[in-house]
């Protein structure tokens, strides 16, 4: 089984807003779905978009996805993100609600 969570967030409501990680989302969605013979690659992945203060990608929905996502033995697991965030030798973070 193969499973994938697809995150943009345009919309940040304490920092500066980004523009076009939504977008990034729904095209990485549309690539992985399909193998370039039109079968299945990924079924049905998972995609949280941040698009506006109305609809927010939240901390706590965005960690229980991580969760889900490797909770089980799938064959592959795969985790896009496109918004704010941080990486160093130690760690980094994602920028979320």
């Amino acid at each position: 089984m193969r499973k994938a969570l697809i995150v943009g967030i345009d919309h940040y409501p304490f920092i500066g807003n980004l523009f076009g990680c939504v977008n990034d989302a729904y095209s990485v969605r549309s690539v992985l779905e399909r193998h370039a013979d039109g079968t299945l690659n990924f079924p049905e992945p998972l995609l949280l978009t941040g698009t506006g203060p109305d609809q927010p990608v939240d901390k706590r929905d965005l960690k229980e996805a991580v969760r889900d996502l490797f909770a089980d033995d799938a064959e592959i697991a795969l985790f896009y993100f496109s918004g704010h965030g941080y990486v160093e030798q130690t760690g980094g973070y994602l920028w979320c609600k």
